[in-house]
């Protein structure tokens, strides 16, 4: 009898010993799949306020702030009128970004320069991070909140008529390069088959053909001005010879990339509705 009622209860103590077991794991995985950097990798954010000398900014209309989670360890995205990039990591609601290094454009928006040099500053002060549905909030050290985002649709590209699109860098075959400080190089293409811009000195205007991603750009011309940096005219030249190059082109969110023979990459464009 005693031996039966020992096994009765070596029996119990194995099964609560199983299920804690069960429920140890369970609970592990649960907390691997929805760790911090889990919730953060591979989606992107747009900025909608910052705060600056303790108050709140709305993000300017019509110049969209992106910030983009790499699971390497990585983040990037625009500042509104360069491309930037840093390193992050989260450990629990606690959140470290580096110092953020950035293309070096110049844009002339009324606001856009103040607003970047502001993000850019602020980025290197997070703390920590709190989300709320479709919305991040990154606070300072003390625990302020100091930059909001909302989450941008997976799969949202914008249209490449009718964007306002920004040069960010050339590639030549043999190096990529970034647009010359303090030029601008953009490119609009409507919606009668007709292309014009800014080539960095002078406009610029063109025909162009679009079919699926075939893209083919003709009948290019320019006003005739010259200016006095040579390394702008440098780069206005060989803009407008890559154009002529053209065979394709491809959307990923708000980057477009403009391809020549083989799908190579040629122009690649950062861009606002």
């Amino acid at each position: 009898m005693q031996n039966t009622a020992k096994q009765a209860w070596t029996g119990v103590i194995a099964i609560a010993g199983s299920t804690v077991l069960l429920i140890f794991f369970l609970v592990a995985a649960g907390c691997t799949s929805h760790s911090p950097a889990g919730q953060l990798n591979g989606t992107e954010w747009t900025l909608v306020q910052y705060t600056q000398n303790a108050t709140i900014m709305p993000a300017l209309a019509g110049n969209s702030i992106t910030l983009t989670f790499g699971d390497d360890g990585n983040l990037s995205g625009s500042a509104g009128c360069n491309r930037y990039f840093a390193s992050w990591v989260v450990s629990g609601s606690s959140m470290s970004i580096g110092n953020a290094g950035s293309t070096m454009m110049y844009c002339a928006e009324p606001g856009v320069m103040d607003q970047e040099t502001a993000y850019l500053d602020l980025l290197p002060k997070a703390g920590s991070f709190a989300l709320d549905s479709n919305r991040l909030i990154i606070s300072d050290k003390s625990g302020n909140a100091i930059l909001t985002f909302v989450k941008t649709t997976p799969g949202a590209s914008l249209p490449l008529v009718g964007t306002n699109w920004t040069l960010s860098s050339v590639d030549s075959g043999n190096a990529v390069s970034t647009v010359v400080a303090g030029s601008r190089v953009t490119a609009v293409f409507d919606s009668g088959g007709k292309m014009a811009g800014s080539s960095g000195c002078n406009n610029y205007f063109a025909g162009y053909t679009a079919n699926g991603t075939s893209l083919a750009i003709s009948g290019i011309g320019s006003t005739r001005m010259m200016c006095p940096q040579q390394d702008i005219m440098n780069q206005e030249s060989a803009y407008l010879t890559a154009l002529e190059s053209v065979r394709g082109y491809g959307i990923n969110g708000s980057t477009l990339v403009l391809t020549g023979n083989g799908s190579s990459s040629l122009l690649t464009f950062s861009g606002q509705p």
